[in-house]
């Protein structure tokens, strides 16, 4: 391990194993609401994944504090960067996967929820009427992108239509030509 560089002996394990201790360090919540998945020893970066989305903000916020705890712990500069997945993601490692809580309870769809989910849902699906466009303002639009097309094609010509002798006309002529129209 001297000879490839590697001046912190067994980082990986040493940084996952003491992640409860260097979590508390840090903050002492830290350690119940977030679990390491993996630890990438060239890069010195460990996979941290938050138990509700706001830690994640906080697990953002208090990089630099995990960054100095991992070191004083590790004794030597083995965590250089975080990486913050989202919550509920699935870890980086398959190694790590035993790490990774299962989800309580079967998955919720629309078909196995709460009676009232359904009434919920049965209501919005009554009171929503589709979009419906204003004609006045469908027209207003085509309007104003034919005014559009016709002054892109008075400032930039179309050379194969036999405009190529003409000179090129600048901007300002054709807005006083459009404004006399």
């Amino acid at each position: 391990m001297a000879d490839r560089g590697r001046d912190v002996p067994a980082a990986d394990g040493g940084i996952l194993d003491r992640r409860p201790d260097i979590a508390t360090a840090v903050a002492p919540k830290l350690a119940t609401h977030s679990i390491a998945v993996a630890f990438e020893a060239e890069t010195g970066q460990p996979d941290l994944l938050p138990d509700p989305p706001a830690y994640a903000t906080q697990l953002r916020l208090m990089t630099p504090r995990i960054i100095a705890a991992a070191n004083q712990r590790a004794g030597a500069a083995a965590v250089r960067t975080i990486r913050v997945g989202q919550s509920g993601s699935a870890p980086s490692t398959p190694a790590s996967a035993a790490s990774v809580p299962a989800p309580a309870g079967p998955v919720k769809t629309r078909e196995s929820a709460s009676e009232g989910f359904r009434r919920t849902l049965a209501a919005h699906h009554t009171a929503w009427t589709p979009f419906q466009q204003d004609p006045a303002l469908a027209a207003a639009v085509g309007r104003q992108e034919q005014v559009r097309r016709d002054l892109a094609a008075t400032v930039f010509p179309d050379p194969e239509q036999g405009q190529e002798d003409e000179a090129p006309t600048s901007l300002g002529d054709v807005l006083q030509q459009a404004l006399v129209l």
